[in-house]
């Protein structure tokens, strides 16, 4: 299941425009971590809630820094 998770949320970070920052992520029984860094707080936010909306995932980690 955490294999479908990340092939999800790879397929929804692409569609939000999203694929082309510096997002890595890791699912572990149902919980999706994110890491890495983005340019803004909206893109930070967005990459959380995207990944909230992937099914089968009960938690989100962010872990994402905002490079300035």
């Amino acid at each position: 299941m955490d294999e479908a998770i990340e092939k999800n949320y790879k397929a929804t970070l692409i569609s939000n425009g999203l694929e082309k920052q510096r997002i890595d992520f890791k699912a572990k029984n149902g919980v999706l971590t994110l890491k890495g860094s983005v340019k803004t707080v909206a893109q930070r936010q967005q990459a959380e809630s995207a990944a909230a909306s992937v099914p089968n995932v009960q938690q989100v980690l962010n872990q994402i820094n905002v490079k300035r």
